[in-house]
């Protein structure tokens, strides 16, 4: 009769162990970095201004850095995102068509891995550094 007494306390001492270890990393953990997005009026006027929604959505979408949480309602913008970047790359001026391109590009082969079931983390990074590039070139010196 005894026996089973100790090894309940001896379980809920060990859940307890393990709730308070887990409190303790969690409070030790670095906070995820704050995202901080230009405002569309910073974008250069033109074909960077008409993309910088689009520009904005993949910066949030790439922020959360989990290719395995992209949703269906995600994927979709995705896919609304670079066919209007397709749109636009005809009106951007030489040097922004460059980088629109590297966007248009690394969004489809993501898209591609995503409906294939072989998405790595390293096509969300892709679209993440793509896109980088092209705000800087949009936000950057007017």
């Amino acid at each position: 009769m005894k026996r089973p007494i100790l090894v309940a306390v001896a379980l809920t001492a060990a859940a307890v162990l393990i709730g308070t270890a887990a409190l303790i990393v969690r409070r030790s953990a670095p906070p995820a970095p704050r995202l901080v997005l230009p405002a569309v009026d910073q974008f250069r006027p033109g074909a960077c201004r008409d993309a910088a929604e689009s520009v904005r959505s993949l910066a949030r979408l790439t922020h959360r850095g989990d290719v395995a949480a992209l949703s269906a309602a995600d994927r979709t913008e995705l896919r609304r995102v670079q066919d209007r970047l397709v749109t636009l790359r005809p009106a951007a001026a030489p040097g922004v068509r460059e980088p629109m391109d590297a966007v248009v590009l690394a969004i489809g082969q993501l898209r591609l891995r995503l409906d294939s079931r072989t998405a790595e983390p390293r096509y969300l990074d892709d679209v993440a550094a793509s896109t980088d590039r092209l705000e800087k070139m949009c936000v950057g010196a007017r």
